[in-house]
């Protein structure tokens, strides 16, 4: 019973140090200055910039602010960031699966946010891949917005038939109907 208790007693002891050192680290910081070129505007598939080996890629992403639960469509080009919202995202690449195997579009993306009172210095939100086939698997966790892969765009000159639009309807991305929309039209109906 002695033994038990010492052990009880020393993990209560240690519990603050090791609450401390379990405790997530302050978030990375990053420049403005350090991101590729930032586009005051939506922007489309001809902004891509091409990689070493002429393919150029661009991601199809959704966005949603909670505060207003509007929805929105939006295309990140890769070699450029794009504003969503106050947010800042640079998608870095994106891949998709021959169509012979199981559907997936994967996406290296970064999301940085301004601070509140300016500067040049970034918060790092997210770094890392996100999949279109799992939006919940390595989403953005932010208290009023949230960021998904919808889909690729994928121009390889060498390989034409390999030219992908996956997960997206249409060329250009669309806003998409808010639950506000909805409620008026559902509203408009019963009248």
């Amino acid at each position: 019973m002695t033994i038990r208790m010492f052990a009880l007693a020393l993990i209560a002891a240690a519990g603050p140090a090791l609450a401390q050192d379990a405790a997530s680290p302050a978030p990375a910081t990053v420049k403005l200055s350090e991101l590729p070129s930032v586009l005051d505007r939506d922007a489309t598939f001809d902004d891509a910039v091409a990689d070493d080996k002429g393919v150029r890629r661009s991601v199809i992403m959704g966005g949603l602010d909670k505060i207003t639960a509007r929805t929105f469509r939006f295309e990140a080009p890769v070699g450029h960031t794009v504003k969503f919202k106050k947010l800042l995202i640079t998608a870095r690449t994106c891949y998709v699966r021959p169509p012979e195997e199981t559907p997936e579009t994967s996406v290296f993306v970064e999301i940085n946010e301004p601070p509140s009172q300016g500067g040049d210095e970034l918060h790092r939100l997210f770094s890392g891949w996100m999949f279109a086939s799992s939006p919940g698997l390595n989403a953005l966790e932010h208290p009023v917005y949230d960021v998904w892969v919808i889909g690729c765009h994928i121009d390889d000159p060498n390989n034409p038939n390999a030219s992908v639009a996956t997960g997206v309807e249409g060329d250009q991305p669309a806003e998409l109907p808010s639950i506000d929309d909805t409620i008026e039209q559902d509203d408009g109906a019963r009248e």
